[in-house]
């Protein structure tokens, strides 16, 4: 959270945007690191409750969104951008979704942690660290 929170700072004259299902990628990581587990073992897991570091987590997230005044956008719903992403820049589904949300939303700008998407001819990556 610290790092995502440094690149916000780095970005603080920009517009925010976060897609729904990053949003869901960030809460399926960070509990899964809690839990020390995934999949069904997780699943069963936050079934039991939420544990007060799951709960913080979560509130921290959310605090996040609001304090940096980030805007949820949706997907487009065009199957054929999502495989035109997958195809043209070698991305996971959960990715060429991101990058498919870029390109229909016009935004030319991304803060991640990831490389992958130093393979987006469109898109300018803010904050990476991951070499993958």
């Amino acid at each position: 959270m610290h790092q995502a929170k440094a690149v916000f700072k780095l970005l603080k004259d920009e517009d925010l945007v976060i897609t729904f299902n990053v949003l869901e990628e960030i809460a399926y990581v960070g509990l899964s690191a809690i839990y020390g587990c995934r999949g069904f073992k997780l699943r069963d897991r936050v079934r039991k409750g939420l544990n007060e570091e799951a709960e913080l987590f979560l509130d921290s997230v959310a605090s996040l969104i609001e304090d940096f005044h980030i805007i949820i956008i949706s997907p487009p719903n065009d199957f054929t951008m999502l495989l035109k992403a997958i195809r043209s820049y070698r991305l996971l589904p959960a990715d060429a979704a991101i990058a498919a949300t870029c390109k229909h939303n016009d935004i030319r700008k991304i803060a991640t942690f990831d490389a992958d998407f130093n393979r987006v001819d469109f898109l300018e990556v803010v904050g990476e660290l991951d070499d993958a």
